[in-house]
């Protein structure tokens, strides 16, 4: 069954998003934890080839050095799972069928391992079912396509078929297997997708509700100064200014409010972080008005889904909001600034924090520390947006004793090329 497109009421990234990102990350294991095994069997190929094993052992060395290459490929911005699902399968799978053949062919002990391949693919891998359907059709050709073109001595054609009956029904195992683990990614993903949808509802819904009052400011004021333009017109240009400063204000609730409203995830693009944590901002002024802090370092563009990225930051001021509600001397502090190849935003309060036993717990769906005025789906809805940008949302306890919320976002390698080619001087004679 199909999922809804993302821009059919769906906050949540797309199934094939989430899909792809967690088959690079099995990917970048994979490969760190194939390239020891291969080196470890030298051991075999010396007690069977003691005249070859050198040979073999350099075949090995480079398999692992380009399964390095593959595990370090996963990182780079773009990177598609199935073509470095392939070469990795690839490498393995040849670098096991070097070693049979050198060490007997059809009579290698090494005939079967190719199982051991087939396996890793289906158990290591999270795949589509057409994926694992191309990944072991190319094992079976790595792994039968040289005794097709040159046969085994007749006396090893019964092993050969034996063999081929257990590559095939572990084709037909890893295949099914991977069907069925699909469907249940599907199943669990619309799951997730159809309590994103009901929690921004939610949020629209308090959005909404507090729409009134933060209009309700500006345009109270707007009215006191039309009144009084009415009652004194030579005190027009005086009066203009302060109009313009709450219809000002008006629009930029608006704007925000319209960007808070959108449910679906449109397209990635690059953004700047400041202007979403302004217009976070600007959606919960009434309840942060007199405790909250803004610091903004420099901080690159960030290639992001916004209104994503905007719903994290509303959900994270308004649990500040709520946890600093009631003291005496709230605060919380709103910050923005790049580490390394990260970029952070941290928000911070006074409350009364997270004890460390649940800061594993609280980004679990339904977990929710605020009793019944919580419905447990905020921080993990957050966290689920966060990681699919290849990020993390991690909590700890702040300078002030309360929480501190920190999200890091991959600066993206687009921002770092477009930001140098700006700063970078001009050519000479320019």
């Amino acid at each position: 069954m199909e999922l809804p497109a993302p821009g059919l009421g769906s906050p949540t990234p797309s199934y094939q998003e989430e899909l792809s990102a967690s088959q690079l990350g099995a990917i970048y294991s994979a490969c760190l934890l194939s390239g020891p095994l291969l080196l470890a069997f030298t051991l075999l190929d010396r007690a069977l080839v003691p005249e070859d094993w050198l040979p073999l052992l350099a075949v090995r060395a480079v398999a692992a050095l380009s399964l390095a290459g593959c595990a370090r490929a996963t990182a780079r911005p773009g990177a598609a799972p199935l073509p470095l699902a392939a070469a990795a399968t690839a490498i393995i799978a040849g670098t096991v069928e070097a070693a049979l053949m050198q060490t007997g062919g059809a009579a290698s002990p090494y005939l079967y391992s190719i199982l051991v391949v087939q396996a890793g693919v289906s158990t290591l891998l999270p795949l589509r079912t057409w994926q694992a359907v191309l990944l072991n059709a190319e094992v079976l050709v790595i792994a039968l396509g040289p005794f097709a073109l040159r046969p085994p001595p007749r006396e090893h054609y019964m092993t050969l078929i034996i063999a081929c009956s257990y590559l095939g029904t572990m084709t037909v195992v890893s295949i099914v297997g991977a069907s069925a683990q699909e469907r249940v990614r599907r199943r669990e993903h619309q799951a997730r997708a159809e309590f994103a949808r009901h929690f921004g509802l939610l949020n629209l819904g308090t959005l909404a509700g507090g729409l009134a009052h933060e209009l309700s400011n500006p345009l109270n004021a707007l009215v006191l100064q039309v009144e009084l333009l009415a009652r004194e017109p030579e005190s027009g240009s005086k009066r203009l200014e302060k109009l313009r400063g709450s219809l000002e204000r008006m629009r930029n609730i608006l704007e925000a409010m319209r960007g808070g409203a959108r449910l679906s995830a449109g397209e990635r693009r690059l953004v700047d972080l400041a202007r979403e944590a302004d217009l976070a901002f600007t959606l919960l002024e009434s309840k942060l008005r007199n405790r909250a802090v803004r610091d903004y370092g420099e901080v690159p563009p960030v290639y992001c889904q916004p209104t994503l990225l905007g719903q994290v930051l509303v959900n994270l001021l308004a649990n500040a909001a709520d946890a600093v509600a009631g003291m005496e001397q709230p605060k919380v502090a709103l910050r923005l600034r790049r580490d390394g190849q990260l970029a952070l935003v941290e928000v911070e309060d006074n409350g009364p924090g997270v004890p460390e036993e649940l800061r594993a717990k609280i980004f679990q769906p339904f977990f929710s520390t605020k009793g019944d005025q919580g419905n447990g789906l905020g921080l993990w809805i957050s966290s689920e947006i966060v990681r699919v940008h290849g990020g993390t949302l991690t909590v700890h306890e702040g300078s002030w004793g309360g929480a501190l919320f920190r999200v890091a976002l991959p600066i993206d390698a687009r921002t770092l090329e477009a930001q140098e080619s700006r700063e970078a001087p001009p050519p000479p004679g320019s």
